[in-house]
């Protein structure tokens, strides 16, 4: 099968890459720069360099691919670029040269409890509005929602040997994070298996933002040092912050919203946040 993988560049993309290579699939990996990609050849990878924001750019990109998988967004504060811009309007440009193409399926991933986070959170509003027009395209579907990545929580195991921890709120909430390598096993599948359908995924427990923290502070062999940062506070500073930042207000909104609402899924992965934290 020929399988196109956008955003290859970044740490699910990359790894959806070498789970379809396994396979013995033929894979076109999308990128804005080749160079995102170095260090990963082989005969039946091809390489493509395209600029989703600019529709141009992606004419024939998807010729001859079965199958379009998007990792597409923007997971860091940088540059002028919106999540209208790329996790939206970008994914939808995607979406009309695959359609163009003859794509059969489109995959999508977007976050758990984009389905409810979408009325106040910039980033899930532009996932969910994409979703929508994934849902009435005329390709088959599937749209994954996951919990958040190890590989990015382990940025708070680092900071864990250096300071405290801050909490919003009680730290209560609960979610089901995942690792990348199960989660592209889980998504390969489930492209392969499902249409038209809603797949939900996580690792193998639920967590809150204080058991996430202590297991940050006890893969350091240091005891746990939180500080709890009370929920109107945030509000209020990102009330504050808006009119100055609006990329800085849309990633606290996110991160207010997942550390006050419980975002759980499935239980489905094997490697535990202490197992990927462990030395």
């Amino acid at each position: 099968m020929n399988v196109l993988i956008a955003g290859a560049g970044g740490i699910l993309g990359r790894k959806l890459v070498e789970r379809y290579l396994e396979r013995g699939d033929r894979v076109a990996a999308l990128v804005l720069n080749v160079e995102e990609l170095r260090g990963l050849a082989h005969d039946r990878l091809a390489v493509r360099a395209a600029d989703v924001t600019r529709p141009e750019t992606l004419r024939g990109v998807c010729d001859g691919c079965a199958v379009v998988v998007s990792c597409i967004g923007i997971t860091r504060i940088k540059g002028r670029l919106t999540h209208e811009d790329v996790d939206y309007r970008g994914n939808l440009n995607l979406l009309r040269e695959a359609e163009r193409a003859g794509v059969r399926k489109f995959g999508f991933i977007s976050p758990a409890g984009t389905d409810t986070g979408h009325r106040t959170v910039p980033l899930l509003a532009a996932k969910y509005r994409f979703e929508q027009e994934l849902r009435r395209s005329g390709l088959e579907w599937v749209l994954f929602r996951s919990g958040g990545f190890f590989e990015d929580l382990a940025t708070l195991k680092d900071m864990a040997a250096k300071s405290a921890l801050f909490v919003i709120g009680k730290g209560t909430s609960r979610s089901t994070p995942i690792s990348v390598n199960d989660l592209a096993a889980l998504m390969v599948d489930g492209l392969e298996r499902q249409v038209n359908a809603v797949v939900e995924m996580g690792g193998p427990e639920h967590l809150t933002w204080v058991d996430i923290c202590k297991t940050c502070f006890a893969a350091q062999n240091k005891p746990a040092r939180l500080i709890h940062v009370p929920v109107w506070l945030c509000k209020a500073t990102l009330t504050a912050l808006r009119p100055f930042s609006f990329r800085h207000y849309a990633m606290g909104q996110l991160l207010l919203f997942m550390s006050t609402r419980d975002v759980c899924t499935p239980t489905c992965g094997t490697l535990t946040l202490r197992g990927h934290l462990r030395p």
